[in-house]
């Protein structure tokens, strides 16, 4: 069955654009974790927070990869994936 895209349940960010400030929902581009509780250091220049990364895609951060890699969302979490798919690759 599919996934019905909806807007961002906190800042109501449609699918495809960047969260509003203070979205709870919002994943660091840096760690992985929500950007409101992490403790990145977001402006800095060398290595900035990218919210066009970690855009809303319309569904819950990790709901889609964890049940391709056949996971509970919670596992995903607690296993650290959610760093491998929210972590923007630095440049070579």
């Amino acid at each position: 069955m599919r996934e019905e895209m909806r807007n961002c349940p906190d800042c109501a960010a449609e699918p495809g654009r960047p969260h509003e400030p203070g979205c709870d929902v919002e994943r660091c581009s840096l760690c992985g974790s929500q950007v409101i509780g992490c403790d990145c250091d977001h402006n800095d220049p060398k290595n900035p927070h990218d919210p066009l990364f970690a855009r809303w895609t319309g569904i819950w951060p990790g709901y889609a990869e964890s049940r391709a890699l056949s996971l509970d969302l919670n596992q995903f979490y607690k296993e650290g994936l959610h760093k491998i798919f929210f972590v923007k690759p630095k440049e070579a």
